[in-house]
């Protein structure tokens, strides 16, 4: 389905969650989870969502704007550790940061623990759902350079100033923000809500009435087309999203059909994505099929087994060598951005649907796969759509 499913998280998933299924410019449907397993009752409309996007709470990430970043994202990437290093009171090895360019120029740096980015996307795949898209909440406001945008719930604040992203709990945010602004060269302070704070003189006032329900999502929705949107997904993570996408139908085959031969099938990843949203006794009886076709591998997840046996060489060599290359080409190009992906087994083949923000991104990343030997084709040309390319690449071998 051409569905954009948004979900804004708490802290952890045991906390309500925000959800809405989003497409021709309104919320298709909407509501509010208790947490994380009654999100699973979405079904299999959520697993068809042709984008997954999670938003987190502002309080887990660190942000700053760099007026001049470097133009080679490697070297971006190394002064934004370098940026943050001083300030994040977390052993670095254990923080993953995250850039992004704003249309000005300025950079965005953000950083985020790794266990929380890996607890979502570990429980998301549990439930069958591959986020296409990590982000954080004060990264989908409008930002602009001079301006402030403050965006009021009743126990938190989210907002933007001067490009720079923050959220606060209240009541203690509401002294800190009349500070902050007061302190602020901007020319232009935007609030929603009930604006019960003061604001200083002498600056362009613009209040909106509070930001939920539709237009939260317009919102949230309309910077997630953008092709700078800022996206957790990079770097080392985004090679672990494409692999765990692109291993899910042996993942399927171990869990379901006790290690027939891969090749027999010809699998859809989209479809096996649904497959796998199963629940608690489904998982127990797909552990004693398990056990049972690998007695020396009974006390192992699934899962992890078939990575292992994958990253081994002792999968389908073809199958692991075209993953490779395409994980690595992608790891290449951070510009690109995975929308489906489905490997035809019989044709020893994956199909790529794409989408970037510049049409020489696509050259690269086929140069790229040809100089590990593999053969990439485009499939129907490319389009545009608003800001952003989309494009179908295969991917055999030569």
């Amino acid at each position: 389905m051409n569905e954009t499913l948004i979900l804004i998280v708490g802290r952890g998933p045991d906390e309500p969650i925000k959800w809405a299924f989003w497409s021709d410019g309104r919320i298709q449907l909407a509501d509010i989870a208790e947490n994380l397993d009654h999100l699973s009752e979405l079904g299999q409309r959520a697993s068809a969502a042709k984008m997954v996007a999670l938003v987190l709470p502002g309080e887990d990430v660190a942000m700053r704007m760099m007026p001049s970043p470097p133009k080679g994202n490697t070297q971006f990437r190394n002064a934004a550790r370098f940026l943050l290093e001083d300030e994040l009171a977390e052993n670095l090895d254990q923080v993953h940061f995250a850039i992004a360019r704003h249309p000005s120029g300025a950079g965005l740096v953000l950083a985020v623990k790794k266990a929380i980015l890996d607890e979502w996307i570990d429980d998301l795949g549990n439930i069958g759902l591959t986020p296409g898209i990590v982000t954080v909440d004060f990264a989908l406001l409008p930002a602009e350079q001079a301006q402030a945008v403050i965006v009021e719930a009743n126990d938190r604040i989210v907002g933007s100033v001067s490009l720079q992203g923050f959220s606060l709990e209240r009541p203690m945010a509401d002294e800190i923000i009349e500070t902050l602004l007061n302190d602020s060269a901007v020319s232009k302070i935007i609030t929603y809500g009930s604006n019960a704070f003061a604001l200083p003189e002498g600056v362009e006032q613009e209040r909106r009435p509070a930001l939920e329900g539709e237009s939260l999502y317009a919102t949230f929705a309309g910077a997630l087309q953008q092709s700078g949107a800022v996206n957790f997904l990079q770097g080392a993570y985004k090679k672990t999203s494409n692999w765990r996408a692109a291993a899910k139908p042996w993942q399927r085959a171990a869990m379901l059909a006790a290690g027939l031969a891969l090749s027999v099938f010809v699998l859809n990843i989209a479809d096996a994505a649904r497959s796998l949203r199963i629940a608690d006794a489904y998982n127990r009886e797909a552990r004693a099929v398990h056990a049972a076709a690998f007695p020396d591998y009974a006390n192992v997840n699934p899962r992890t087994h078939a990575r292992q046996v994958l990253g081994s060489g002792s999968g389908s060599p073809m199958f692991t060598r075209l993953t490779n290359a395409v994980a690595l080409g992608l790891e290449e190009n951070e510009n690109i951005q995975i929308d489906r992906i489905r490997y035809n087994a019989l044709r020893n083949e994956y199909s790529l649907n794409l989408r970037f923000a510049d049409i020489n991104d696509l050259e690269v990343l086929k140069q790229s796969l040809a100089a590990q030997g593999i053969s990439a084709s485009e499939a129907g040309g490319v389009r545009r759509s608003g800001g952003i390319y989309l494009g179908e690449l295969k991917v055999s071998a030569s």
